[in-house]
């Protein structure tokens, strides 16, 4: 873990921002079943399910296009480009993905990234 500027090629967080959005896009795709079981446990589809569906759909499409944006100029950056992740980092709320988006031993501290953690509610 790194508590300053850690300078690594701009390809690298591309790269990772990339893999990040990919999952989103996997996570909504998921959700789209979610939505379709709701929707088809109702006796009358309800219109506005359908389109909220259909957004989730929209969504998914365009976090894959992001993802594979984000991947082409990770692979178009000039190897001497650099960036500090550390200050890119510093405004992520979720400490989780501050360290996945800083990559390998480059996360910052903990008491730099506050709050915003994943909470899994029960019944």
């Amino acid at each position: 873990m790194t508590a300053g500027p850690a300078f690594r090629p701009i390809s690298e967080p591309l790269r990772l921002a990339a893999m990040e959005v990919a999952d989103l896009a996997h996570l909504g795709d998921r959700l789209q079943g979610v939505i379709a079981i709701l929707s088809a446990s109702s006796a009358r589809p309800d219109p506005n399910m359908v389109m909220e569906a259909q957004a989730a759909d929209l969504m998914s499409q365009r976090l894959t296009g992001l993802a594979a944006f984000l991947t082409a100029l990770a692979e178009a950056a000039p190897a001497t480009a650099v960036v500090d992740i550390y200050d890119a980092v510093m405004d992520l709320t979720l400490a989780e993905q501050a360290r996945r988006l800083s990559g390998p031993g480059h996360a910052p501290a903990p008491a730099a990234v506050e709050g915003g953690e994943l909470m899994l509610f029960g019944d």
